[in-house]
């Protein structure tokens, strides 16, 4: 039996986030119902997930063993996985991870819809940035909501962050706590600020880098490499372009809104969201994407510079 008590977990969203942390979840023994609201969307994100676990066969038999997953557990965790198109049918399930976009009214009005349709259990957000007493309130059962923010690339990753709202009980957070270790993670508990602690930190990284690419410093490929004499393996606007840059807006957004100007979001920014550049999911943000692997700067990018 797993540490949490859980044995099925429902998925909301099967996005960049949602596949992954489906993915996690089935590899690690769970039941898992995976929701999204049609059926070409689920099938791409299954799709994601049968790539993402070929590439882990893959490195198991290339280094012997070492690394990765066999072929037996691959279809194991295929096995594990299911879809619906409706909130009902995940009302079976221990508990529900939300992992919608980052949009506040969107995971308020999907808490209510839970709610309304009798769902008691512990229900987790995927926020990075969103008031978790908020989100709380609006499932009406403040005591058994949580937000589990993962990291992206979800398989990969071993940091989630945990957030307790103002009225998160004892047992909820033991067992989200429980849940992280059942993944292979390592909780990160953090306070229900906005940002709470790695996005307070690094949204203002990466929200300057981009500054430096805009007010013409600096390239994109060469402002990336400023930060690998820091011991990252990814530049902040590599890593910026995985985000999503939506859901870096959204962040900056929250902080500027609490924190002040410091965290005004560059108009850089602002504007590759407002052109539909959303990073690697859309095929451009400051690279070029193909099946999310860069294949070069955004020439959009390359020739903006403030005057």
């Amino acid at each position: 039996m797993s540490e949490s008590g859980i044995s099925s977990i429902g998925v909301i969203g099967i996005g960049v986030m949602g596949n992954g942390i489906a993915q996690v979840t089935a590899q690690s023994g769970f039941t898992t119902l995976v929701m999204d609201v049609n059926e070409e969307l689920l099938k791409k994100g299954l799709d994601t997930i049968g790539r993402s676990l070929d590439r882990l066969v893959g490195a198991y038999e290339k280094s012997g063993g070492e690394k990765g997953i066999t072929a037996d557990a691959k279809e194991q965790a295929v096995a594990r996985l299911s879809i619906t198109t409706s909130l009902e049918g995940l009302l079976g399930c221990d508990l529900i991870i939300e992992a919608v976009s980052e949009r506040l009214e969107l995971k308020e009005e999907i808490n209510r819809k839970l709610a309304s349709l009798g769902y008691g259990k512990i229900l987790v957000s995927n926020t990075s940035s969103i008031s978790i007493t908020r989100l709380g309130a609006a499932y009406g059962k403040p005591d058994r909501f949580m937000g589990m923010h993962f990291m992206n690339p979800v398989p990969m990753q071993q940091g989630v962050e945990i957030i307790r709202g103002l009225a998160t009980s004892d047992a909820t957070y033991a067992t989200v706590v429980a849940l992280c270790h059942d993944l292979g993670k390592i909780e990160i508990p953090a306070e229900d600020k906005a940002g709470f602690a790695i996005n307070r930190m690094f949204v203002p990284f990466m929200n300057e880098a981009i500054r430096v690419v805009e007010e013409g410093i600096a390239s994109v490929d060469d402002v990336d490499k400023c930060t690998y004499c820091l011991g990252h393996k990814m530049g902040p606007l590599m890593t910026a372009d995985f985000v999503g840059l939506d859901t870096l807006l959204s962040i900056c957004d929250v902080l500027e809104e609490e924190f002040g100007s410091f965290y005004k979001p560059s108009p850089l920014l602002r504007r590759l969201v407002e052109s539909g550049q959303l990073g690697a999911k859309t095929g451009r943000g400051f690279y070029t994407w193909e099946k999310f692997k860069a294949s070069g700067v955004n020439p959009d990018i390359a020739r903006y510079r403030i005057k």
